[in-house]
C-alpha cells in the first residue's frame, strides 16, 4: 500500500476525466447500509467497509485511492490519500468525530478520475461528551464540599460542645471562690468581733453587708467592669485594714489613659490582694503598705500589685513555725481559672509574681511582692 500526501489542489476540468467510482455498499460494524452523503453513526460504529461497483477496464490496470479529511477547529485541512489495488477497502477503528471521506480511481495510461465523497458523523460515547463531564466535575465538587460542610459542622458542633464543658468548668471554679472568700470575710469577722466593742464590729458588720452584695452581684457573670472591680477592692481592702487594726496603708490609681469601663473575669485580682495581706503584710514589726496601679501597656491592661511585707520565702518560714499554718487555695483556684478562661476565650491573661527586692541586703529582711497581672484588650 503506498501512502500520498497532499492538499487539494484544482481539478482539471471534468469533461477531461473520468467519471467517478460508484460506491455500492457502505458496511459498519457488520451493518450493510445503501450509499447516502452522510453517516451518523454510534461511538460503537467505528469500523467502515467500502464497496465499490468496478471499473471496466478491458486487461488494464486500476488503482483505487481513498482519502480521510478529519474536520478540526482551527487547523489547516489536509486529506490523507491511500491507493489499494482493489474495489473495496476499510477503515480501522474510526475515533469520534466528524470525517469526509474521499474515493478516486486512476486506469492505466488514463487521468485519475474525478472523486466521489461522503460525511460520517460517529458520536462520542456518553462519558465522552461535554455534559457528562461537567455534570461530573459538579457532582464531584458538592460531593467535597458537601463532605468539607459536614465536617466543619460537626468541628463547630464538638468544639461547642467543648465550649460548653469548659465554661461549665470555669463556672464551678468561680463558684469554688463565693465559699473561699465568704470564709476569709466571716474570719475577719469573728476576729474582729472578739476582741472590739459593738459599735465597732456593727460598722464592720456593715461594710461586710455591702462586699458581699457586690461580690454576689459580679458573681452571677463572668464579667465585671474595671471600675467595679476597683470599688470591691476598696471595701475589700478597708475591711481588712480594719481587721489588723491600720497594720498597712494603701493606695489604688489609675491612669487617665485607662477606660474604667473596660471589661475584665470576675474576682481575678481580690485573691492576689488577699495574697500580698495575709502573706506579706500581716506579719511586719512596723505598719506595711500596698499600692495597686492599672495603666496600659501596648495592647495589654496591667495591674501592678507592690507591697512591702516580709516577701514569700520568709511567710512560708513564718507559716511553718506555726501550729496551724494558713494555707490559701485563693490562688490556685485563680490560676485554674484563668488557665481555663484562656482555653475558652482564646486570649492569654497572664500574671507574674517575684519580689520586690530582689537582692536583700540580710537574710531576713522584708523584701515584699509584686504581682502584675496582664489583661489583653481586645
Amino acid at each position: 500500500m503506498t501512502l500520498l500526501i497532499g492538499k487539494v489542489y484544482a481539478q482539471v476540468p471534468s469533461a477531461v476525466l473520468p467519471p467517478p467510482p460508484q460506491i455500492v455498499n457502505v458496511e459498519t460494524s457488520g451493518n450493510d447500509n445503501y450509499f447516502k452523503k452522510k453517516y451518523n453513526l454510534k461511538h460503537h460504529e467505528d469500523r467502515i467497509k467500502l464497496y465499490l461497483k468496478p471499473v471496466a477496464n478491458e486487461g488494464k490496470k486500476v488503482d483505487y485511492y481513498f482519502g480521510i479529511d478529519k474536520k478540526q477547529l482551527f487547523q489547516e485541512t489536509k486529506i490523507v490519500w491511500k491507493k489499494v489495488s482493489g474495489p473495496t477497502f476499510k477503515f480501522d477503528v474510526l475515533l469520534p468525530g466528524d470525517y469526509v471521506i474521499f474515493v478516486k480511481y486512476q486506469e492505466e495510461g488514463q487521468p485519475m478520475s474525478e472523486s466521489v465523497s461522503f460525511e460520517i458523523q460517529i458520536e462520542r460515547p456518553w462519558w465522552r461528551t461535554w455534559w457528562f463531564w461537567g455534570a461530573s466535575f459538579i457532582s464531584l465538587f458538592g460531593m467535597f464540599y458537601g463532605r468539607e460542610r459536614f465536617l466543619k459542622f460537626w468541628a463547630d458542633e464538638e468544639q461547642r460542645h467543648m465550649r460548653q464543658i469548659v465554661e461549665l468548668e470555669l463556672r464551678t471554679l468561680q463558684l469554688q471562690m463565693n465559699p473561699h472568700f465568704i470564709f476569709n470575710a466571716l474570719n475577719s469577722i469573728q476576729s474582729y468581733v472578739m476582741t472590739h466593742d459593738a459599735l465597732t464590729a456593727n460598722n464592720y458588720l456593715s461594710k461586710f453587708a455591702h462586699l458581699i452584695r457586690m461580690f454576689l452581684d459580679s458573681s452571677r457573670s463572668k464579667y465585671t467592669s474595671l471600675n467595679e472591680e476597683i470599688r470591691m477592692l476598696t471595701l475589700y481592702i478597708e475591711m481588712e485594714c480594719l481587721r489588723f487594726e491600720d497594720k498597712f496603708d494603701f493606695e489604688i490609681t489609675v491612669d487617665s489613659d485607662v477606660n474604667k469601663y473596660l471589661e475584665i473575669p470576675t474576682m481575678i485580682l481580690q485573691p492576689f490582694v488577699e495574697n500580698a495581706i495575709n502573706h506579706g503584710l500581716r506579719y511586719k514589726r512596723v505598719k506595711g503598705h500596698l499600692s495597686l496601679r492599672f495603666y496600659l501597656e501596648g495592647n495589654y491592661l496591667i495591674c501592678r500589685m507592690v507591697d512591702n511585707g516580709v516577701g514569700r520565702k520568709n511567710s512560708k518560714e513564718i507559716q511553718s513555725g506555726t501550729q496551724k499554718g494558713y494555707r490559701s487555695q485563693g490562688l490556685k483556684i485563680t490560676e485554674e481559672r484563668l488557665n481555663t478562661y484562656n482555653k475558652i476565650n482564646d486570649t492569654n491573661i497572664i500574671f507574674l509574681i517575684k519580689d520586690n527586692i530582689e537582692h536583700p541586703a540580710t537574710p531576713n529582711e522584708d523584701v515584699g511582692t509584686v504581682v502584675k497581672v496582664k489583661f489583653p484588650i481586645n
